[in-house]
């Protein structure tokens, strides 16, 4: 399925699905919404001050900065439009080198592009030297007309990371409240945000990309996607195969999977992560661990931690509370990112023997990033999700007991998200539908220990897409760009200079280090 821009519109037929435009084949001008004065607008750039305010004002020093004019409703264009915030790094090399723009997304979704690619841009310096660095925050997120939700819904979903939050182990779920809470949330969502929430999800989404594409005056996208950036290129590369050119999916996202299947296999991720955590502090670096010199030994300090601030929560230096919950998002975070691994262990350490929580406060602080994440992570997850199905007691206990049988550490913190779309009209299927992709080559990367976006997505989404190149990382985290010297050469080489690995090539594991209290310079906040 393709849509193809011409100077005067899109050719293709329409079909609207879930408030969504799908090409489906060949017709006339007739047929379809004319849409030339998006694919004919071009982009004013200047400084970034009118975007700095959920940064600080600091992290978009040296950024240009720009908004993008789109429809709401594809399919209706006269409907309405709202204005996309886009960000850019020139390249730092000769002109005569220039390649065009590379394309990010960051993930989430409900990451800031503009704000992410601030704090990144170092990561990506050797591709910004041909490349200029671009980056939006897609509609919906962020400074593009963001989904709100209310007071009340954002404090829930904020308490429940994107999803309504279930009660502490050792008080019993009410399944009643808990699907009145998710419908609530629902009800509040589609109040405050109005007549963009129906048009958040990734089809939309992809096609504001390629309005952003030909803005940029580039003929193909190059685009590198990370965790949802890569749900995002694959819907992409399925709309827009002959705009496509060098696609890079790092942590590849589920494009089969329902809420309840996918929250499942990533309840088992973390749990292998952290069961991986644990081992590599107390086996690898037995002098070094604060948690003791056998997995064993470590563990009981995680048990004596959950025990001690269930029965009595700490605080915070700056007065707030820090119990259990605190102490799964500290542990959650942390496997995002092995360098945060000697902190988490010294963090437990410190409660364990000194009832002192503020390393892991500290590291909470680190992901708490600004902006509206979780409502956003709702609202796109359940756009893209069609299945609906009534969750009852008896449902719900089920959904428990998988969820607590898949991670002890996580499972049931996480099963708020397989009913986190109770209420909320079905979503497309169209991401289900993506499958041999006429794109050219895209460069799939996956992680063997990625706690968020499990490794056997990396390979059935490269069976699904039928022209993906595995490259595969044998360490921890989510993501291995930044994390691999090994995958950045060879990633680098494809986005350069279109030099593709062999499929199945990998890259060994980088050791996360003797354990330390010292805390990385960025935990991801989706």
């Amino acid at each position: 399925m393709q849509i193809r821009t011409t100077a005067t519109g899109v050719a293709g037929t329409v079909l609207l699905l879930a408030g969504t435009v799908v090409a489906t084949g060949p017709a006339t001008a007739a047929d379809t919404p004319d849409l030339t004065r998006f694919y004919e607008q071009k982009l004013t750039w200047g400084d970034c001050k009118a975007e700095e305010v959920p940064n600080g004002g600091t992290a978009l020093k040296g950024m240009e900065c720009s908004r993008l004019t789109v429809p709401i409703d594809y399919g209706k264009p006269d409907l309405g439009t709202i204005a996309l915030a886009v960000g850019r790094y020139r390249a730092t090399g000769a002109d005569g080198d220039r390649k065009g723009s590379l394309v990010f997304n960051f993930g989430g979704p409900g990451a800031s592009g503009v704000t992410t690619l601030a704090e990144a841009k170092d990561t990506y310096k050797s591709l910004g030297k041909r490349y200029d660095l671009v980056s939006f925050d897609p509609r919906g997120v962020g400074r593009s007309s963001p989904v709100t939700c209310g007071k009340e819904a954002e404090e829930e979903l904020e308490e429940g990371d994107g999803a309504p939050q279930t009660p502490p182990a050792g008080r019993q779920i009410d399944a009643d409240a808990l699907v009145k809470e998710a419908k609530d949330i629902a009800a509040a969502c589609a109040r405050h945000t109005g007549k963009l929430l129906p048009h958040v999800g990734t089809i939309n989404v992809s096609r504001d990309m390629d309005v952003l594409r030909q803005a940029l005056g580039d003929e193909k996208l190059n685009y590198m996607g990370i965790s949802y950036g890569t749900r995002l290129g694959s819907v992409y590369a399925s709309q827009f195969p002959d705009r496509s050119g060098r696609l890079v999916l790092d942590a590849v996202d589920t494009l089969t999977e329902n809420s309840r299947v996918s929250g499942l296999n990533q309840a088992r991720a973390f749990q292998r992560a952290f069961d991986t955590f644990l081992a590599t502090c107390a086996e690898q670096y037995t002098a070094d661990c604060p948690l003791g010199g056998t997995v064993k030994d470590a563990t009981r300090a995680v048990d004596r931690v959950v025990a001690s601030l269930t029965k009595a929560p700490l605080k915070a230096e700056d007065g707030t509370e820090f119990g259990v919950a605190e102490l799964r998002a500290a542990m959650s975070t942390s496997m995002y990112v092995p360098q945060a691994w000697g902190a988490l262990a010294f963090g437990i350490a410190e409660i364990d023997k000194n009832r002192d929580p503020a390393i892991l406060a500290e590291l909470n602080d680190l992901a708490d990033q600004p902006g509206n994440g979780d409502e956003a992570i709702l609202a796109v997850n359940c756009a893209d999700d069609p299945d609906r199905t009534p969750v009852t007691k008896e449902e719900l206990a089920q959904i428990e007991k998988e969820f607590t049988q898949a991670s002890p550490d996580f499972g049931r913190d996480m099963m708020g998200g397989a009913i986190s779309c109770t209420g909320w009209p079905a979503g497309s299927d169209y991401v289900r539908t993506v499958e041999n992709v006429k794109a050219p080559k895209i460069l799939l990367i996956g992680t063997k220990g990625d706690p968020a976006t499990p490794y056997r997505w990396t390979e059935e989404t490269a069976r699904r897409l039928g022209n993906a190149v595995v490259l595969r990382y044998d360490g921890e985290g989510h993501g291995a760009y930044g994390s691999s010297p090994c995958i950045r050469e060879k990633t680098d080489a494809y986005v350069l200079d279109g030099v593709l690995p062999d499929d199945g090539t990998s890259c060994p594991a980088v050791s996360p280090g003797v354990p330390d209290e010292e805390l990385p310079d960025t935990l991801p906040g989706t």
